[in-house]
């Protein structure tokens, strides 16, 4: 009896490499697999009948005369009997699988697929709320005196990665702005920009942002919801960073230790107020450009819990650089290479530090 199920498992065996490596669809969901035909091979040896019927058909042929009144002699391999199971006995399981959603059909699907499923919806959430903040800090939602809608994002020439990424979610165009260092995003299709609104409701906080949000939701008829809760996982941070942060790194002289930044600056308290409630650091007025207010960390147990956050709510503008050289910085720091003879490997290694941080070059590989 036992011998009898090598084979079997040898070809569910099989099978699933096969998924694995050949992108087949015998467990997969979504390729047109059944998730849960383990249960029904294990249910099927699981009993004693079907055990008999198998001994009888590994050594005898099932023979019938139907259509052509003659004798045709089938041989049932024995290797194939687990396809076979699939389409005969699923049947008698049907209370299973039958009358579910979309999301319970995950319940009896592999940890890969279950993982695949679940970070897809919550990878759109996440890029839902960091184009909230972009918008908020570089973009604006307008209605021109024709009556057209339209979603503009302006960035740095050194960013255009981001907005090819909102390019590729949403469509749009991107054009460099003439007389400028600077790429202008632009969706104004009515489809479009439907989605965009459909994405981004509730995830915009800017006071600006948020009566433009609401004269496009008040002309296409959709209701306009109120921001939601900020927490440490919230892409918004993000997004925000990405239009009005920067990372900076001073070194006054060879002999003092250079000091890491992280800052975000905006013309509204209410806007970086919520940087030192999840994060920490300080927001001081600046006057100097008629005047704003900027949020900063500069301890390394602040700066590491931002870059911890980054991991999790990945930037995607030019500064995702150099956030993620932070921890080379601190582990050069702590070798104190800043300080090393010019000659030695130390030094040279801090210069090539140096050489990653200040390269603009998009492909550099950190």
């Amino acid at each position: 009896m036992k011998l009898s199920l090598v084979n079997q498992a040898l070809t569910g065996i099989t099978m699933l490499l096969m998924d694995r490596n050949f992108n087949t669809s015998f467990f997969e969901v979504s390729g047109g697999g059944d998730p849960v035909l383990y249960q029904h091979l294990f249910w099927f040896f699981g009993q004693r009948w079907p055990l008999l019927i198998l001994i009888l058909i590994m050594h005898c042929s099932i023979s019938w005369n139907i259509l052509f009144k003659e004798i045709v002699t089938m041989n049932i391999s024995v290797n194939n009997l687990p396809f076979i199971v699939k389409i005969l006995f699923t049947w008698n399981n049907q209370l299973v699988t039958k009358n579910r959603d979309k999301e319970s059909n995950l319940v009896e699907t592999s940890v890969t697929t279950r993982a695949s499923s679940y970070n897809e919806k919550d990878s759109e959430n996440l890029f839902n709320e960091w184009l909230g903040g972009l918008i908020d800090g570089d973009g604006s939602l307008l209605i021109s005196k024709s009556g057209y809608i339209s979603c503009e994002i302006t960035m740095s020439l050194n960013d255009e990665y981001a907005l090819r990424y909102v390019q590729n979610k949403l469509g749009g165009s991107i054009k460099l702005r003439s007389g400028t260092k600077a790429l202008r995003y632009r969706l104004h299709n009515k489809e479009g920009v439907i989605n965009l609104i459909n994405r981004i409701n509730g995830k915009i906080r800017h006071s600006a942002r948020l009566k433009q949000l609401n004269l496009l939701c008040t002309k296409l008829h959709i209701q306009l919801l109120m921001p939601d809760k900020l927490h440490n996982n919230h892409g918004w941070f993000s997004g925000f960073f990405d239009a009005d942060g920067t990372i900076t790194m001073s070194c006054k002289g060879k002999s003092s230790n250079p000091q890491l930044t992280i800052s975000v600056t905006n013309k509204l308290l209410t806007d970086v107020i919520h940087y030192k409630e999840i994060f920490n650091g300080n927001i001081y007025f600046d006057k100097a450009q008629n005047g704003y207010y900027k949020w900063s960390i500069q301890s390394e147990e602040d700066i590491k819990n931002f870059y911890s956050y980054i991991k999790k709510c990945p930037s995607y503008s030019i500064k995702r650089k150099r956030l993620f050289l932070i921890n080379e910085y601190y582990n050069l720091k702590s070798m104190k290479v800043h300080m090393a003879n010019i000659n030695s490997a130390k030094y040279k290694a801090w210069n090539i530090f140096l050489d990653k941080w200040n390269s603009k070059d998009d492909d550099i590989v950190l």
